[in-house]
């Protein structure tokens, strides 16, 4: 009997570009390892298709997806994070800082990764916490702005760009394990407004898309980091009535359960 289905393999096909966008940032092409991000998201979307257009389904694709998903969206961006931050020239307080940078997306990944699973942490209809791929699109536009402005600022003022944005890679970081949530597609029936704002959103996309082809300009990512905005603070105007109605005693719940479980044990 085959272990490995089509949509097994639409997913592998997430980690392989995954892994082509660490490695284009190892060797220096930032920006192409920030579109690849993307790339893999989107085979990370068509293997849930797949499986339902071939009925197959199954624990072993949920818990590789899962597997997959953290390559892509926590490893992959760490070596992209260090990739922008890490210059030839620039010393051991420079390699430390990349290293550093590096480790955010990795560790936040990790630790959420562990907690969901180990405390199944599953809200109807939403993530709790930033989720993976949000935080990943976040870092690669973000990355994408820098590369884009190091076409128009002199040398000598890029480093200051990349250093404002260590907090705001920190934060983003730190989100994924909040509680806070985000609209999610699992069990969700969309209602006109979602569907009419995701529509706009596509086609924003397209056009950004092809923007970037003609012109070489970053507009893809920049666009992308609109859409991240829109998505974590602008949502909440098209939930369903009653979306929401036992969160905040989920939450409590849940914290209690987790703070329960870090006590020293007897």
């Amino acid at each position: 009997m085959r272990l490995v289905h089509l949509k097994d393999v639409v997913t592998l096909g997430n980690v392989a570009i995954g892994f082509l966008s660490a490695v284009m940032a190892i060797e220096g092409n930032i920006q192409q390892a920030c579109y690849l991000v993307m790339v893999a998201f989107v085979l990370d979307f068509c293997d849930g298709i797949v499986a339902r257009i071939t009925r197959m389904s199954n624990d072993f694709g949920k818990e590789l997806d899962l597997i997959a998903d953290h390559v892509t969206y926590a490893v992959c961006p760490a070596f992209v994070l260090y990739a922008f931050f890490r210059t030839e020239d620039g010393g051991f307080l420079n390699a430390f800082i990349s290293y550093c940078m590096g480790m955010v997306p990795l560790v936040f990944g990790c630790v959420r990764h562990a907690r969901n699973e180990v405390y199944d942490i599953d809200f109807p209809r939403f993530f709790l916490g930033t989720p993976r791929p949000v935080s990943a699109f976040y870092l690669m536009s973000l990355i994408g702005a820098g590369t884009h402005l190091s076409k128009y600022l002199p040398a000598e003022y890029l480093p200051f760009y990349k250093y404002f944005l260590i907090p705001l890679f920190i934060w983003i970081g730190w989100n994924n394990l909040s509680f806070r949530p985000f609209v999610s597609h699992h069990g969700r029936h969309f209602n006109k407004r979602f569907k009419f704002f995701m529509s706009i959103a596509v086609l924003m996309l397209v056009a950004s898309g092809v923007a970037t082809a003609v012109t070489g300009e970053p507009w893809l990512l920049d666009c992308l980091l609109f859409h991240m905005l829109v998505y974590t603070f602008l949502s909440p105007v098209c939930y369903d009535k009653g979306d929401l109605d036992g969160y905040k005693e989920y939450v409590v719940a849940k914290k209690a359960e987790i703070s329960k479980d870090m006590q020293p044990k007897a």
